[in-house]
């Protein structure tokens, strides 16, 4: 898609296009096969070419989604829709193998900055902020834990880095979901397979446990890999759910990250939850929106190292945001940490 296109799909993204996009993240995220992903893939290409899937097809992604709204898991992997649609899934499949994920210790960052938060708290618009300035790789809206850059450099994909400042002012709930476009993600396929730290339980509905790390590896190979995609040597990232991770996510980083506390007001933030039926069960006890706000800024104050840590109030960010940033990136450059070569980032031991 060119750039027009994009601007002009800011405002009204396509539907079917949203459809598609939010089908292939959640793909990613809730299903371990693979060819969901490739199908997923193939069919936004082929959208973004200007080749629509049949009604069928659309009929079968949105009961996908559904399914995954209700119970947590994605329908199995229909291979009616791929023949439809013309997609060889084997040949896809193995298209990406040599996109895997490896290894690339020319690419270990020197600074890796996480922001934190409780969700609906501005993670996402300080996210979106700091990675347009073009200083740091990131993980994408089209970023997929089994082959981490692959779909970054396809010639219908542009980054938003090329957009305009309009491409701020837009709800992240809009960007993430158009075809086409590369917005900065949360990578929960990514986070939740390294690091694992919930039981979803359908929708946006989460049961939150104590992390643990599962597979350190996943995690660094991810981040080596589009450090070598942007050519940049510092790494930011964000997910609420990382506030839950400190621990782990020091022992990956031999305790050299720097943290980004993104705060709001706990009555605005539970309200936030509310409008978009965000719910926290911790340990299979129900939350309210207040508890769960109030326990995600809890854990990362108690978790963060104060030396590392930098507190930021999403009000500030709105009023002033150049003059934020801008101490934001000056406290960062401040504090460049070492790399990001898995010391320490093996499984927890048992308690």
């Amino acid at each position: 898609m060119n750039k027009q296109t994009l601007i002009n799909q800011l405002a009204a993204p396509d539907q079917d296009g949203s459809t598609i996009a939010l089908y292939r993240t959640r793909a990613y995220r809730f299903s371990n096969d693979p060819r969901h992903y490739a199908l997923a893939e193939a069919i936004e290409e082929n959208f973004a070419r200007g080749l629509p899937p049949t009604p069928q097809t659309m009929t079968y992604l949105r009961a996908s989604l559904d399914q995954i709204r209700s119970t947590g898991d994605l329908l199995p992997f229909n291979p009616e829709v791929a023949q439809t649609e013309g997609i060889d899934i084997r040949y896809e499949l193995d298209a990406r193998r040599p996109y895997a994920p490896r290894p690339q210790p020319a690419h270990i960052p020197k600074t890796i900055v996480f922001i934190v938060g409780a969700p609906r708290s501005g993670t996402s618009h300080l996210y979106n902020c700091l990675a347009h300035t073009g200083r740091y790789a990131y993980f994408t809206t089209a970023s997929c834990w089994a082959w981490p850059t692959r779909n970054l450099d396809h010639p219908d994909r542009q980054s938003f880095e090329d957009l305009d400042d309009r491409v701020l002012t837009v709800d992240n709930k809009n960007t993430r979901l158009i075809p086409g476009l590369l917005m900065p993600y949360e990578s929960e396929d990514l986070y939740t397979r390294a690091i694992p730290t919930y039981h979803h339980l359908g929708g946006h509905t989460y049961d939150l446990t104590t992390a643990h790390t599962a597979d350190a590896d996943l995690l660094t190979t991810n981040i080596q890999a589009h450090c070598r995609h942007f050519d940049r040597d510092r790494f930011l990232t964000k997910s609420p759910f990382n506030s839950l991770r400190i621990p782990q996510l020091e022992a990956l980083t031999d305790h050299t990250a720097l943290y980004l506390h993104i705060t709001r007001d706990r009555a605005g933030t539970a309200d936030s939850m509310r409008r978009n039926r965000f719910s926290f069960h911790h340990n299979g006890t129900p939350l309210t929106e207040e508890e769960a706000a109030e326990l995600f800024r809890r854990t990362v104050e108690q978790h963060a190292p104060a030396d590392r840590l930098l507190t930021v109030r999403h009000s500030d960010l709105l009023a002033h945001q150049e003059a934020t940033l801008r101490q934001v990136m000056a406290w960062a450059a401040d504090r460049s940490g070492g790399g990001l070569d898995g010391a320490g980032g093996g499984p927890d031991k048992p308690s």
